[in-house]
């Protein structure tokens, strides 16, 4: 498994077009080191090429996204801290992605919100 992350609060990167290869526990430690403010996020890319990032969205929940870059979307769900552990380590094991229950379908936002 691949692994890329951003924390902006440590200013520490690992670039989403070079992801490095990462064991289970250094995918949890980046995850659970990740503040809980400002925009930081892990993904982790497994041997299909699939991508889930993680990132921080509110106070106890994380978004769980799937991109899809070709059509400027992604499948996303929200997930506790603890689900989203238990995911790493189904990901790790092989687990399909595409499986996350309660995935949603939803395109970027490509317009401005004020003129």
């Amino acid at each position: 498994m691949k692994i890329f992350f951003e924390n902006y609060a440590d200013d520490l990167i690992v670039e989403t077009e070079i992801p490095l290869e990462g064991s289970l526990q250094q995918a949890i430690e980046i995850f659970h080191n990740l503040p809980d403010y400002d925009g930081s996020y892990i993904g982790l890319v497994n041997q299909d090429g699939n991508t889930v990032q993680i990132s921080k969205y509110d106070r106890f929940l994380f978004l769980v996204e799937i991109p899809v870059y070709e059509e400027q979307a992604s499948y996303s769900t929200l997930f506790t801290y603890f689900q989203v552990k238990q995911l790493l380590i189904n990901l790790y094991q092989g687990f399909d992605p595409y499986e996350i229950s309660n995935l949603k379908f939803e395109t970027y936002l490509t317009e401005k919100a004020t003129k």
